[in-house]
């Protein structure tokens, strides 16, 4: 399970992750938040992923940062869609549901925004050094891709 942020703004790591890995962090963004609503009983769910470190950092000791990651898992969809990305009807209204118990328990979440986290093995970072260290790990998995990346990232001049 990861969350992928190049870049504090949630649009732009949106546009940085090549197709497949967006599509699946919305999944995973889903499956986290869920995972944090199911550990405060506010859903019945499963929470055997509570202990991974990224559930564990958006879990924030039971006050999780669940608007945040919602804000996220709404940039990644919509930039998924802008690709030509298709949802089930199911799914979708799955996050109507989903958007529907976090706008009825926002008390419960933390308001800030979920801190700058890198885990990628026994590697752990914090602060404004996670987002470069997220545009390697992309950039070192596309090298080892069997298919050509695609996403909406352009790089400033000032980035190569």
């Amino acid at each position: 399970m990861q969350i992928f942020r190049v870049d504090a703004d949630h649009k732009i790591s949106a546009q940085y992750l090549d197709n497949r890995r967006l599509s699946k962090q919305v999944l995973e963004l889903y499956q986290i938040i869920r995972v944090c609503l199911a550990e405060l009983k506010i859903i019945e769910g499963n929470t055997r992923y509570l202990h991974h470190p990224i559930v564990k950092q958006a879990y924030n000791n039971g006050k999780p940062y669940i608007i945040d990651l919602y804000n996220m898992l709404v940039e990644m969809d919509l930039e998924h869609q802008r690709r030509g990305g298709k949802r089930s009807p199911a799914f979708k209204e799955d996050l109507d549901v989903l958007a529907d118990i976090i706008f009825a328990n926002q008390e419960a979440f933390s308001h800030e925004s979920l801190p700058p986290y890198y885990v990628y093995g026994d590697t752990r970072l914090e602060g404004e050094t996670v987002y470069e260290a997220y545009q390697q790990l992309l950039h070192d998995k596309w090298l080892n891709d069997t298919t050509s990346p695609r996403c909406g990232f352009q790089p400033k001049k000032t980035d190569v």
